[in-house]
Protein backbone atom coordinates (compact mmCIF):
# COMPACT_ATOMS: atom_id res chain seq x y z
CA UNK A 1 0.00 0.00 0.00
CA UNK A 2 1.44 3.44 -0.93
CA UNK A 3 2.37 5.62 2.03
CA UNK A 4 0.53 8.95 2.36
CA UNK A 5 2.67 11.98 1.62
CA UNK A 6 3.26 14.22 4.60
CA UNK A 7 2.58 17.92 4.13
CA UNK A 8 5.77 19.96 4.28
CA UNK A 9 6.19 22.93 6.63
CA UNK A 10 9.07 24.94 5.17
CA UNK A 11 10.50 27.93 7.01
CA UNK A 12 11.89 30.86 5.03
CA UNK A 13 13.99 33.60 6.61
CA UNK A 14 14.33 36.95 4.84
CA UNK A 15 17.06 39.36 5.91
CA UNK A 16 17.48 42.86 4.54
CA UNK A 17 20.63 44.47 3.16
CA UNK A 18 23.90 42.75 4.08
CA UNK A 19 26.76 45.23 3.69
CA UNK A 20 30.15 43.65 4.43
CA UNK A 21 32.43 46.46 3.20
CA UNK A 22 34.24 49.45 4.75
CA UNK A 23 34.45 49.07 8.54
CA UNK A 24 32.67 45.68 8.44
CA UNK A 25 35.41 44.54 6.07
CA UNK A 26 38.09 45.57 8.56
CA UNK A 27 36.32 43.71 11.35
CA UNK A 28 36.12 40.57 9.19
CA UNK A 29 39.84 40.77 8.41
CA UNK A 30 40.70 41.14 12.11
CA UNK A 31 38.00 39.05 13.83
CA UNK A 32 37.03 36.56 11.15
CA UNK A 33 34.06 35.98 8.85
CA UNK A 34 31.80 34.94 11.71
CA UNK A 35 31.97 38.32 13.44
CA UNK A 36 29.17 40.30 11.70
CA UNK A 37 26.36 37.73 11.87
CA UNK A 38 27.66 34.91 14.05
CA UNK A 39 25.39 35.77 16.98
CA UNK A 40 22.24 35.09 14.93
CA UNK A 41 23.73 32.24 12.87
CA UNK A 42 21.99 29.31 14.64
CA UNK A 43 18.56 30.86 14.01
CA UNK A 44 19.28 31.60 10.35
CA UNK A 45 20.87 28.20 9.68
CA UNK A 46 17.80 26.45 11.08
CA UNK A 47 15.59 27.80 8.27
CA UNK A 48 14.93 25.72 5.19
CA UNK A 49 15.61 28.72 2.97
CA UNK A 50 17.50 31.90 3.91
CA UNK A 51 17.47 34.90 1.57
CA UNK A 52 19.22 38.29 1.82
CA UNK A 53 20.10 41.24 -0.37
CA UNK A 54 23.91 41.40 -0.68
CA UNK A 55 24.65 45.12 -0.73
CA UNK A 56 28.33 44.98 -1.76
CA UNK A 57 30.83 43.37 -4.08
CA UNK A 58 33.01 40.55 -2.74
CA UNK A 59 36.35 40.95 -4.43
CA UNK A 60 40.05 41.70 -3.98
CA UNK A 61 39.86 44.51 -6.50
CA UNK A 62 40.59 48.04 -5.30
CA UNK A 63 39.63 49.90 -8.49
CA UNK A 64 36.20 51.45 -8.11
CA UNK A 65 33.42 51.83 -10.66
CA UNK A 66 34.63 53.78 -13.67
CA UNK A 67 31.38 55.67 -14.18
CA UNK A 68 30.11 58.79 -12.45
CA UNK A 69 31.60 59.20 -8.96
CA UNK A 70 29.56 57.84 -6.05
CA UNK A 71 29.46 58.88 -2.42
CA UNK A 72 30.09 55.34 -1.17
CA UNK A 73 31.72 52.20 -2.56
CA UNK A 74 31.05 48.94 -0.77
CA UNK A 75 33.54 46.13 -1.27
CA UNK A 76 34.13 43.11 0.95
CA UNK A 77 37.14 40.75 0.97
CA UNK A 78 36.79 37.22 -0.44
CA UNK A 79 36.76 35.92 3.14
CA UNK A 80 33.41 37.67 3.58
CA UNK A 81 31.64 34.95 1.61
CA UNK A 82 32.17 32.91 4.77
CA UNK A 83 29.93 35.37 6.64
CA UNK A 84 27.07 34.27 4.37
CA UNK A 85 27.94 30.58 4.44
CA UNK A 86 28.18 30.55 8.24
CA UNK A 87 24.60 31.80 8.62
CA UNK A 88 23.22 29.42 6.01
CA UNK A 89 22.37 31.92 3.28
CA UNK A 90 20.99 29.96 0.32
CA UNK A 91 20.02 32.74 -2.06
CA UNK A 92 21.01 36.39 -2.53
CA UNK A 93 19.77 39.24 -4.64
CA UNK A 94 22.53 41.18 -6.39
CA UNK A 95 20.11 43.53 -8.15
CA UNK A 96 21.18 46.65 -6.27
CA UNK A 97 23.21 49.82 -6.65
CA UNK A 98 26.42 48.52 -5.04
CA UNK A 99 27.05 45.20 -6.79
CA UNK A 100 29.34 46.89 -9.34
CA UNK A 101 31.04 49.33 -7.00
CA UNK A 102 34.34 47.68 -7.88
CA UNK A 103 33.67 47.33 -11.56
CA UNK A 104 32.28 44.63 -13.76
CA UNK A 105 35.18 42.35 -12.87
CA UNK A 106 34.31 42.90 -9.22
CA UNK A 107 30.81 41.61 -9.97
CA UNK A 108 32.24 38.57 -11.76
CA UNK A 109 34.41 37.88 -8.72
CA UNK A 110 31.33 38.11 -6.51
CA UNK A 111 29.32 35.74 -8.69
CA UNK A 112 32.16 33.22 -8.77
CA UNK A 113 32.73 33.28 -5.00
CA UNK A 114 29.02 32.86 -4.24
CA UNK A 115 28.42 30.06 -6.70
CA UNK A 116 31.56 28.22 -5.62
CA UNK A 117 30.07 28.11 -2.10
CA UNK A 118 26.67 26.93 -3.27
CA UNK A 119 24.83 30.24 -2.86
CA UNK A 120 22.28 30.93 -5.60
CA UNK A 121 22.09 34.39 -7.16
CA UNK A 122 19.29 36.41 -8.72
CA UNK A 123 19.35 39.86 -10.31
CA UNK A 124 22.87 40.01 -11.75
CA UNK A 125 25.02 38.07 -14.16
CA UNK A 126 27.73 38.04 -16.79
CA UNK A 127 25.18 39.23 -19.36
CA UNK A 128 21.58 40.42 -19.44
CA UNK A 129 20.22 36.91 -19.97
CA UNK A 130 21.87 35.74 -16.75
CA UNK A 131 20.83 38.86 -14.86
CA UNK A 132 17.16 38.38 -15.78
CA UNK A 133 17.11 34.64 -15.14
CA UNK A 134 15.28 33.69 -11.94
CA UNK A 135 17.11 31.63 -9.35
CA UNK A 136 15.53 28.28 -8.45
CA UNK A 137 16.16 26.47 -5.17
CA UNK A 138 14.56 23.23 -3.96
CA UNK A 139 14.04 23.05 -0.20
CA UNK A 140 11.82 20.94 2.10
CA UNK A 141 9.91 19.46 -0.81
CA UNK A 142 9.08 22.84 -2.37
CA UNK A 143 10.58 24.44 -5.46
CA UNK A 144 11.22 28.12 -4.69
CA UNK A 145 12.15 30.72 -7.26
CA UNK A 146 13.17 34.37 -7.15
CA UNK A 147 13.46 37.09 -9.76
CA UNK A 148 15.26 40.28 -8.70
CA UNK A 149 15.33 43.83 -10.07
CA UNK A 150 16.70 47.25 -9.07
CA UNK A 151 15.30 50.65 -10.03
CA UNK A 152 18.43 52.80 -9.58
CA UNK A 153 21.97 53.04 -10.98
CA UNK A 154 20.96 52.51 -14.61
CA UNK A 155 24.60 52.41 -15.71
CA UNK A 156 24.98 49.15 -13.74
CA UNK A 157 22.56 47.43 -16.13
CA UNK A 158 23.70 44.21 -17.76
CA UNK A 159 24.04 44.12 -21.54
CA UNK A 160 24.08 41.47 -24.23
CA UNK A 161 27.74 40.72 -23.45
CA UNK A 162 28.20 42.99 -20.46
CA UNK A 163 28.12 41.93 -16.79
CA UNK A 164 25.66 43.87 -14.69
CA UNK A 165 22.39 43.93 -12.79
CA UNK A 166 18.75 43.51 -13.76
CA UNK A 167 17.90 47.21 -13.90
CA UNK A 168 14.23 48.12 -14.25
CA UNK A 169 12.61 51.55 -14.61
CA UNK A 170 9.69 51.36 -12.20
CA UNK A 171 8.39 54.76 -13.32
CA UNK A 172 7.06 52.94 -16.38
CA UNK A 173 4.57 50.76 -14.53
CA UNK A 174 3.25 48.98 -17.61
CA UNK A 175 6.71 47.91 -18.76
CA UNK A 176 7.70 46.93 -15.23
CA UNK A 177 4.64 44.71 -14.87
CA UNK A 178 5.38 43.15 -18.23
CA UNK A 179 8.86 42.23 -16.96
CA UNK A 180 7.39 40.85 -13.71
CA UNK A 181 5.03 38.68 -15.73
CA UNK A 182 7.81 37.43 -17.99
CA UNK A 183 9.85 36.39 -14.97
CA UNK A 184 6.87 34.65 -13.41
CA UNK A 185 6.17 32.82 -16.67
CA UNK A 186 9.78 31.65 -16.74
CA UNK A 187 9.46 30.33 -13.20
CA UNK A 188 6.29 28.48 -14.15
CA UNK A 189 8.20 26.81 -16.97
CA UNK A 190 10.85 25.75 -14.44
CA UNK A 191 8.26 24.21 -12.12
CA UNK A 192 8.55 26.83 -9.37
CA UNK A 193 5.80 26.44 -6.76
CA UNK A 194 6.59 29.47 -4.57
CA UNK A 195 7.75 32.44 -6.70
CA UNK A 196 9.30 35.48 -5.02
CA UNK A 197 9.80 38.94 -6.50
CA UNK A 198 12.79 40.84 -5.07
CA UNK A 199 12.89 44.60 -5.62
CA UNK A 200 15.66 46.99 -4.57
CA UNK A 201 13.60 50.13 -4.93
CA UNK A 202 13.01 53.65 -3.76
CA UNK A 203 14.89 56.18 -1.62
CA UNK A 204 16.75 55.71 1.65
CA UNK A 205 15.19 56.52 5.01
CA UNK A 206 11.48 56.71 4.27
CA UNK A 207 8.81 55.28 6.57
CA UNK A 208 6.48 53.81 3.99
CA UNK A 209 6.24 52.87 0.31
CA UNK A 210 4.94 55.26 -2.31
CA UNK A 211 1.50 54.75 -3.83
CA UNK A 212 3.19 53.64 -7.03
CA UNK A 213 5.10 50.95 -5.18
CA UNK A 214 1.88 49.74 -3.57
CA UNK A 215 0.28 49.48 -7.02
CA UNK A 216 3.25 47.55 -8.37
CA UNK A 217 3.31 45.21 -5.39
CA UNK A 218 -0.39 44.47 -5.70
CA UNK A 219 0.00 43.87 -9.42
CA UNK A 220 2.78 41.35 -8.75
CA UNK A 221 0.64 39.44 -6.25
CA UNK A 222 -2.33 39.55 -8.65
CA UNK A 223 -0.10 37.86 -11.26
CA UNK A 224 0.69 35.00 -8.92
CA UNK A 225 3.80 35.85 -6.93
CA UNK A 226 3.78 34.24 -3.48
CA UNK A 227 5.67 37.08 -1.79
CA UNK A 228 7.37 40.39 -2.51
CA UNK A 229 10.80 40.89 -0.91
CA UNK A 230 11.62 44.61 -0.93
CA UNK A 231 14.70 46.46 0.28
CA UNK A 232 16.74 49.66 -0.17
CA UNK A 233 15.22 52.04 2.42
CA UNK A 234 17.69 50.93 5.18
CA UNK A 235 14.76 50.76 7.61
CA UNK A 236 11.89 48.26 7.71
CA UNK A 237 8.37 49.12 6.61
CA UNK A 238 5.05 47.74 7.69
CA UNK A 239 4.05 44.37 6.26
CA UNK A 240 0.92 44.10 4.17
CA UNK A 241 -1.11 40.96 3.58
CA UNK A 242 -2.72 41.19 0.18
CA UNK A 243 -4.91 38.32 -0.98
CA UNK A 244 -3.31 36.12 1.65
CA UNK A 245 0.25 36.83 0.56
CA UNK A 246 2.90 38.93 2.29
CA UNK A 247 4.36 42.11 0.88
CA UNK A 248 7.60 43.14 2.58
CA UNK A 249 7.96 46.63 1.12
CA UNK A 250 11.28 47.08 2.91
CA UNK A 251 13.14 44.54 5.02
CA UNK A 252 15.66 47.17 6.18
CA UNK A 253 19.27 46.21 6.89
CA UNK A 254 20.73 43.09 8.46
CA UNK A 255 24.31 44.28 9.01
CA UNK A 256 26.21 47.45 8.11
CA UNK A 257 28.51 50.18 9.44
CA UNK A 258 26.12 53.09 8.89
CA UNK A 259 25.70 56.09 11.16
CA UNK A 260 22.58 55.88 13.31
CA UNK A 261 19.98 58.47 12.38
CA UNK A 262 18.26 59.76 15.55
CA UNK A 263 14.87 59.92 13.81
CA UNK A 264 14.94 56.57 12.02
CA UNK A 265 16.99 54.64 14.61
CA UNK A 266 18.35 52.37 11.91
CA UNK A 267 20.39 50.29 14.34
CA UNK A 268 17.09 48.55 15.21
CA UNK A 269 16.02 46.10 12.51
CA UNK A 270 14.08 42.88 11.95
CA UNK A 271 14.50 39.36 10.67
CA UNK A 272 11.41 37.99 8.88
CA UNK A 273 10.54 34.30 9.29
CA UNK A 274 7.78 32.91 7.09
CA UNK A 275 6.35 29.52 8.07
CA UNK A 276 4.33 27.61 5.51
CA UNK A 277 1.79 24.84 5.73
CA UNK A 278 2.20 23.20 2.38
CA UNK A 279 2.29 26.28 0.16
CA UNK A 280 0.05 28.47 2.32
CA UNK A 281 1.25 30.98 4.90
CA UNK A 282 0.87 29.64 8.43
CA UNK A 283 2.44 32.58 10.23
CA UNK A 284 5.12 35.23 10.00
CA UNK A 285 7.42 35.77 12.95
CA UNK A 286 9.43 38.98 13.27
CA UNK A 287 12.65 38.85 15.29
CA UNK A 288 14.00 42.26 16.40
CA UNK A 289 17.76 42.59 15.92
CA UNK A 290 20.25 45.27 16.92
CA UNK A 291 23.30 46.40 14.93
CA UNK A 292 26.21 47.70 16.99
CA UNK A 293 29.86 48.02 15.95
CA UNK A 294 29.25 46.12 12.69
CA UNK A 295 27.75 43.13 14.53
CA UNK A 296 24.13 42.00 14.61
CA UNK A 297 22.57 40.42 17.69
CA UNK A 298 19.03 39.66 18.79
CA UNK A 299 17.63 42.75 20.46
CA UNK A 300 16.90 42.73 24.18
CA UNK A 301 15.66 45.22 26.76
CA UNK A 302 15.05 48.78 25.61
CA UNK A 303 16.22 48.03 22.05
CA UNK A 304 13.71 45.17 21.78
CA UNK A 305 10.89 47.36 23.08
CA UNK A 306 11.53 50.28 20.72
CA UNK A 307 11.86 48.02 17.68
CA UNK A 308 8.66 46.24 18.70
CA UNK A 309 6.72 49.49 19.09
CA UNK A 310 7.81 50.65 15.66
CA UNK A 311 7.04 47.31 13.98
CA UNK A 312 3.57 47.14 15.53
CA UNK A 313 2.75 50.72 14.53
CA UNK A 314 3.99 50.41 10.96
CA UNK A 315 2.15 47.12 10.44
CA UNK A 316 -1.03 48.64 11.88
CA UNK A 317 -0.88 51.29 9.16
CA UNK A 318 -1.04 48.39 6.70
CA UNK A 319 -4.01 46.94 8.63
CA UNK A 320 -1.80 44.06 9.76
CA UNK A 321 -2.10 42.98 13.39
CA UNK A 322 0.99 41.92 15.33
CA UNK A 323 0.97 40.07 18.64
CA UNK A 324 3.90 39.52 20.94
CA UNK A 325 4.98 35.97 21.76
CA UNK A 326 8.05 36.03 23.99
CA UNK A 327 10.96 37.27 21.90
CA UNK A 328 8.97 37.08 18.66
CA UNK A 329 6.32 39.24 17.04
CA UNK A 330 3.69 37.11 15.32
CA UNK A 331 1.55 37.92 12.30
CA UNK A 332 -1.16 35.58 11.08
CA UNK A 333 -3.24 36.24 8.00
CA UNK A 334 -6.86 36.39 9.05
CA UNK A 335 -8.27 35.89 5.56
CA UNK A 336 -8.18 32.10 5.74
CA UNK A 337 -7.15 32.05 2.10
CA UNK A 338 -4.58 29.61 0.78
CA UNK A 339 -1.91 30.36 -1.74
CA UNK A 340 -2.31 28.57 -5.06
CA UNK A 341 0.73 27.18 -6.79
CA UNK A 342 1.64 28.83 -10.06
CA UNK A 343 0.90 25.53 -11.72
CA UNK A 344 -2.74 25.84 -10.67
CA UNK A 345 -3.24 29.07 -12.56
Amino acid sequence: MPQPQLESHPRIVFGGDVMLGRIVKEEILVRGAGYPLGSIAPFMRAADLTIVNLECAITNRDTVWEGEAKAFYFGAPPAAVGSLVDVGVDLVSLANNHSLDFGRQGLIDTLTLLRDRGIAVAGAGCNVEEALAPAVVDRAGVRFGMAAFCDHQADFAAGADLPGIAFLDLDDERSACKRFQESLDRMRELGVEWPILSLHWGPNMVWKPSRRFVRLAHAAIDMGYAALFGHSAHIFHGIEFYKGRPIFYSTGDLVDDYAVDPEFENDGQLLFEVSLSGLAIREIALRPVFIDECRTTFAVGREFERITRRAVALCAEMETLVRRDGDRLIITDGSGGEYETVGDR
